[in-house]
């Protein structure tokens, strides 16, 4: 687990790409998906995450569809590592 995810600093707390957290704890599952199950658990917009596109400008250029993220707080990253169960979830927790 050398791997680094990168922190956003950007608001009052720190948030990681669920794109990102999704890759490092190795889902079988689409993110999208993967993601819309993670909710289920009772993760609420706008306070234990943000939806954000964060590649609208590349995308638009050549023609492509917009992929949807979410920035996740570090409390909501971390109960993630939690469910997963796996190895690379206790690993990251």
């Amino acid at each position: 687990m050398n791997e680094l995810i990168q922190v956003t600093y950007e608001n009052d707390r720190p948030t990681v790409l669920g794109r990102d957290w999704h890759e490092l704890l190795e889902v079988n599952s689409n993110y999208t998906t993967w993601f819309k199950r993670m909710c289920d658990y009772g993760f609420t917009e706008n306070i234990d995450y943000a939806t954000c596109f964060p590649n609208l400008e590349s995308e638009n250029q050549h023609g492509g569809q917009n992929k949807i993220d979410h920035q996740l707080t570090i409390d909501m990253a971390k109960e993630i590592c939690m469910l997963q169960r796996t190895e690379k979830g206790k690993q990251a927790r």
